[in-house]
């Protein structure tokens, strides 16, 4: 059914905005946190998606049914990646993580991108949530019509 597919397609980028929060979330709890002497501080991490193929079973359907190609099964997360941005030197010669020069590096977060990014990632939470909400809604009306 036309009404399962666009089911299937919000919930997965529902799913995927959920981990691009989780992800987001996890870079801001760490963005304050120094590197330990002689090792790295966090590193920021981004979420890179794709589009989420076809099963078989809907390719089947799609071929059955139509010359359209272009459809969708979605997105997904396809890998998380580390920023290789520079760290953050902060001059603090009294500090025990401080290097010689008395440096001590924080990770390459910059909160107000993620919190750019977070807001981002809510606002499309939403848009998805709504559209899977219409299908829903629209999907119980046709079943009210037919009853009818």
């Amino acid at each position: 059914m036309a009404f399962l597919g666009s089911m299937d397609i919000a919930g997965s980028a529902l799913t995927a905005e959920r981990y691009r929060m989780n992800v987001v979330m996890q870079n801001i709890s760490n963005a304050s946190i120094p590197a330990e002497k002689g090792k790295e501080p966090y590193r920021r991490k981004q979420l890179v998606f794709e589009e989420r193929p076809l099963s078989f079973q809907q390719t089947l359907q799609n071929a059955q049914n139509t010359l359209d190609t272009s459809k969708s099964g979605g997105v997904r997360v396809k890998q998380v990646v580390e920023s290789n941005r520079d760290f953050k030197p902060v001059y603090d010669p009294d500090n025990p993580n401080a290097n010689a020069e008395g440096y001590v590096m924080y990770p390459n977060v910059d909160t107000t991108e993620e919190r750019v990014d977070l807001l981002a990632s809510s606002n499309a939470y939403s848009a998805n949530l709504t559209a899977l909400n219409v299908v829903k809604a629209t999907a119980m009306k046709a079943l009210t019509i037919g009853n009818s």
